[in-house]
């Protein structure tokens, strides 16, 4: 095989092995790990997109119909599903990511900034911020689960809303959404 070929060929390879072990992109509502999946085999997680129900997303504030379906694999096991809602007055978006990667890695992720401990109903629990993101803009509450964690964040729209700190309203909604949640 002529080097330009050998070479050519372990890029290709190594394109490849990134896009299978879950690498993220940034679309908006990005799901914060980069690591491979911490299991091995089939990854059975909880989908957000199809089973919350609209009635509890009412509930808590959000607009079920405003739902953006940020991924969800249409088949197969995955390491990641996320979807998205707004509240009725479209200041905010709650996105709810579930994911079989745990509150470890979401600690060890250098793209997250402003760690902090914290508790999440009886679940251990981390809030953090996107160091790419505007200071004050989103924030995420992570808390664990057998499946390995759901990441819940909030983020605001427009800078002239911002009346409350993101953090809390993040930590609001894992409070609401936790006890709807898989162990």
């Amino acid at each position: 095989m002529r080097t330009a070929d050998y070479v050519r060929a372990t890029l290709a390879t190594a394109a490849a092995a990134a896009l299978v072990t879950g690498c993220t992109s940034n679309t908006g509502g990005s799901a914060t790990g980069t690591a491979a999946p911490t299991t091995t085999g089939p990854i059975a997680i909880f989908n957000p997109c199809t089973e919350l129900p609209d009635q509890l997303l009412t509930e808590i504030g959000l607009d079920a119909s405003t739902e953006r379906v940020v991924t969800d694999a249409p088949e197969g096991a995955t390491s990641w599903r996320v979807c998205a809602w707004r509240q009725p007055d479209a200041l905010i978006r709650v996105t709810v990511m579930s994911t079989s990667h745990t509150l470890d890695d979401t600690r060890a992720n250098d793209n997250l900034i402003d760690k902090v401990d914290t508790t999440v109903g009886p679940r251990a629990a981390l809030q953090s911020k996107d160091r790419d993101e505007i200071p004050g803009k989103s924030c995420y509450t992570s808390f664990d689960a057998e499946q390995g964690m759901f990441e819940i964040k909030a983020s605001w729209f427009e800078e002239d809303g911002w009346t409350r700190d993101i953090c809390q309203i993040s930590a609001e909604y894992a409070a609401a959404f936790e006890p709807h949640l898989p162990k």
